[in-house]
């Protein structure tokens, strides 16, 4: 099961040495996470443009998506899995 989160709260995300993901904050909790998958998305380029990494992350107690909004510079919770 899947949680889609309405609004894309914005969250802490600690980065290793090559820029991924390797902890966030959310919600007063902190978890060590490993990138499980990435990748970018483009588009609405004639409008509000959309730039955006997502990360599939795992932890101890999480399955969830991450993105880094790559227009504004922020880091956001997408999705927890159960």
């Amino acid at each position: 099961m899947t949680r889609l989160l309405r609004e894309h709260p914005a969250i802490d995300v600690d980065l290793g040495p090559d820029g991924e993901p390797v902890a966030f904050e959310w919600n007063g909790r902190r978890e060590q996470i490993e990138v499980c998958n990435r990748w970018r998305v483009e588009e609405s380029w004639w409008s509000r443009p959309i730039a955006r990494d997502y990360f599939k992350v795992a932890g101890s107690s999480w399955l969830a998506l991450l993105y880094l909004d790559r227009v504004d510079g922020t880091w956001h919770l997408e999705r927890l899995y159960d």
